[in-house]
């Protein structure tokens, strides 16, 4: 299913000289900037340059928090960290056990089961704890909604130390202290910090002062939580880059060992790399093994535990696989059947990874998504939900409270269990808030484009200028560029399955499209095009070039691709294409999306003409009526009599002379009669029809013989012969003329 983009393109601005001047901005940036409104100084100083971190002590708690700490490694006093399961909850448990153990603190770590405990605090965990002796918990990544756990503890004499990014409730925890950047007493300058940036100010202010060996894990967790990355979370993870490239430590160049990396470390290499294998760990089973690799300072055991996670991320690719697969054909049938919300079940699906699925079927049909496991033992449904822009997740799941067990999440992105007798009901409401949105709405994902450009505006220099805009990610996106107008100079299916895709344009610029094959079908050489994507420089045995890495394609022209006389596995993939075929009379109709040539073909944007048509005229009259933007041309016809073109009347006369006082019987003397003739098999045996079509012929049988009492004859009056040459006519036109004769001749009637 293909789903139209809309394009929206940045404003247009003029920086100052003066800003362009001091911090040396290329065309393309200025552009860039303009289009985000980034036009004064500060803005343009934030973005280009790495600010100051912000003072730890700023934060609400943060000089109580450091108190409490201090004392309990003086008294000898034990000490819980207490995580989250995900990349930024191993990197957070990572930097605060580093700096416990600097202090020469009693600790440990403790990183509750996605599956048998759930997010956040765990009383049961909490007791243990408190059984072990332990006197203070420090949470990280987590607890800001941990308001009975924190209670039962410290009736057992526990305190417990808060640090939390999440969305924080109207109350809060009764815990010792609660650092949090968005906390409603303090006023800390950035109240976006992912976990792994308020474990990472924690440390700090233990430890009084800045430490470099903790950048790396803290612009891994802030990386991997998508928060923005703006103001402080820039400046950390600028800084974590940048150590990360300098220094990496053991866990680290042990897992890009695993992953195949080798080159420098940017955002994406966390983003695509480690991020996605550190979380799969505990999206399948304990996260224990990702603290342990990240907190690993031997190679070798480093080296044996980057294996285990690895081996774990590619048995999370693969059920992910398998449950998109399963997950496809149940969203296909619903939206057949008119299903615009799409609540998609299944059986002893992994419920760690059905936000993954979940988002991956949001992006292929860009409707609001429920993936829901269901486990009959326990009569529960569990699962994930993504959203579209459009539509808050989170509004129309808290309308249903009553249906739900719980339910926890945001605008684009929720998680979900209810009762299996309540799945019904819920699909049914969400499908009708759904219907009554569309009725009045259009669902069309909107693509943000930075800038247009030429393609004589794109250098080598100017696109090597772009970087000073890294770190990418959330609120500050990679630039998106559009280049419109250009021609496809060259295109094809590239990859060991020839599923990806990749182009020329104007034989200048390189574009590449991952897993987009298949459009080689759609947008065929010399297609006039818009396209739009995102930049970058190829490096190749030391020559450095441009390409584009596309986000969207797109022309106002009629495609035209050519399947004439080319093996039907060439044009198999049509049965799934949404389509309309057109076919001769002779042909029955197979369903509703096959057309007579001579039908009105208006509405359908994709057709195929199937078979060569009868005549030229009814061919004529459909594709005046058509509105395709996309035209497959096959024209298949079993009988071609090109080649073997129309037999001239002195042959007519000639057969006719060797046919007096004869029988003819074709099987028995067709070769000597096609040998004096000169014509193929075929063509004696139309002859032989034109003569007895004109009566001049008697047909008995296998046997042919001259009726001699016929008067003479036109042979161009037979209907056979006039039919014949009908045949000749469609195909030279249609069939074996050039094809770009064969497009000006449709677009021709088209217009």
């Amino acid at each position: 299913m293909t789903v139209n983009k809309q394009w929206i393109t940045g404003q247009t601005a003029d920086l100052e000289p003066s800003l362009i001047k001091e911090f040396k901005i290329s065309p393309l940036i200025q552009k860039v900037l303009a289009a985000r409104g980034l036009t004064e100084r500060d803005q343009v100083a934030d973005l280009l340059s790495i600010q100051q971190v912000h003072d730890p002590m700023l934060m609400h708690d943060m000089d109580k928090a450091v108190a409490r700490i201090h004392q309990a490694i003086a008294d000898d006093e034990p000490i819980l960290v207490y995580g989250d399961y995900d990349a930024d909850g191993v990197t957070s448990v990572t930097i605060m056990m580093y700096a416990l153990e600097q202090l020469g603190a009693m600790a440990d770590f403790y990183i509750p089961n996605r599956f048998t405990e759930g997010y956040g605090p765990n009383e049961a965990a909490f007791r243990a704890a408190a059984d072990e002796g332990v006197g203070l918990i420090i949470t990280v990544d987590n607890g800001i909604k941990g308001h009975d756990e924190v209670k039962a503890v410290k009736e057992l004499g526990v305190d417990v130390i808060i640090t939390d990014h999440h969305e924080m409730g109207d109350e809060l925890p009764e815990a010792y202290a609660i650092i949090h950047p968005a906390h409603p007493a303090g006023n800390y300058p950035c109240p976006y910090l992912a976990g792994a940036g308020v474990s990472y100010k924690l440390t700090t202010a233990l430890l009084g002062k800045e430490l470099p060996e903790l950048l790396g894990f803290t612009a891994i967790g802030t990386v991997s939580d998508l928060v923005p990355l703006t103001d402080e979370n820039r400046t950390l993870v600028k800084l974590g880059l940048r150590e990360l490239n300098q220094y990496q430590p053991v866990g680290v160049k042990a897992l890009l060992q695993q992953a195949g990396h080798s080159g420098v470390i940017t955002e994406e290499t966390i983003g695509f790399m480690i991020g996605p294998r550190l979380n799969a760990v505990g999206r399948l089973d304990d996260a224990r093994p990702a603290a342990e690799l990240l907190m690993e300072q031997d190679m070798e055991s480093a080296v044996f535990l980057a294996e285990q996670v690895n081996d774990v991320n590619n048995e999370r690719k693969s059920i992910v696989e398998d449950i998109v697969n399963q997950a496809v054909l149940v969203a296909e049938d619903k939206i057949s059947r008119g299903f615009n919300f799409l609540f998609i079940t299944g059986e002893n699906w992994n419920e760690g990874v059905l936000g993954i699925v979940a988002s991956k079927l949001v992006e292929r049909y860009y409707l609001p998504v429920i993936v829901l496991n269901i486990n009959r033992t326990e009569q529960y449904a569990k699962g994930s939900a993504r959203s579209i822009p459009q539509i808050s997740m989170y509004d129309y799941l808290d309308e249903e409270i009553e249906l739900l067990s719980r339910f926890g999440g945001h605008h684009m992105a929720a998680g979900l269990t209810l009762p299996l007798e309540n799945l019904e009901e819920l699909e049914s409401r969400m499908n009708d808030r759904m219907d009554q949105y569309l009725s009045s709405h259009d669902l069309q994902p909107v693509l943000h484009i930075d800038a247009a450009v030429t393609l004589d505006e794109l250098t080598v220099d100017y696109v090597h200028q772009l970087e000073l805009l890294r770190p990418f990610g959330t609120g500050n996106p990679q630039p998106v560029f559009s280049v419109k107008g250009s021609t496809i100079t060259q295109i094809k299916a590239i990859g060991q399955h020839a599923n990806h895709l990749k182009l020329i344009l104007d034989q200048k610029l390189n574009v590449l499209k991952w897993s987009a094959g298949e459009l080689v079908r759609d947008f065929p050489e010399g297609t006039t095009v818009d396209v739009c994507g995102k930049l970058q420089l190829n490096e190749w045995n030391g020559h450095v070039s441009l390409q584009m890495l596309m986000e969207d394609m797109k022309t106002d022209q009629v495609r035209f691709v050519d399947f004439r006389n080319q093996h039907h596995h060439s044009f198999s993939f049509l049965k799934d294409e949404p389509v309309i075929y057109l076919i001769n009379q002779s042909r029955k109709k197979n369903g509703g999306n096959y057309y007579f040539y001579g039908e009105n073909i208006s509405g359908h944007d994709k057709i195929v003409l199937r078979d060569l048509p009868d005549d030229l005229e009814s061919f004529f009259e459909t594709m005046r009526s058509a509105t395709a933007k996309q035209i497959y041309v096959i024209f298949h016809e079993s009988k071609q009599v090109y080649f073997e073109g129309m037999p001239s009347l002195e042959k007519f006369r000639t057969l006719y002379k060797l046919m007096v006082n004869r029988t003819i019987v074709p099987t028995q003397h067709g070769m000597t009669l096609t040998d004096r003739l000169n014509v193929s098999p075929n063509v004696l045996l139309f002859m032989l029809s034109v003569l007895t079509e004109l009566g001049v012929v008697r047909k008995d049988g296998e046997a042919y013989q001259l009726d001699l009492t016929t008067g003479k004859v036109e042979i161009p009056s037979a209907l056979s012969y006039q039919q014949r040459e009908k045949q000749l006519k469609i195909e030279q036109q249609l069939l074996f003329s050039s094809f770009d004769s064969i497009k000006h001749l449709i677009l021709d009637k088209m217009e």
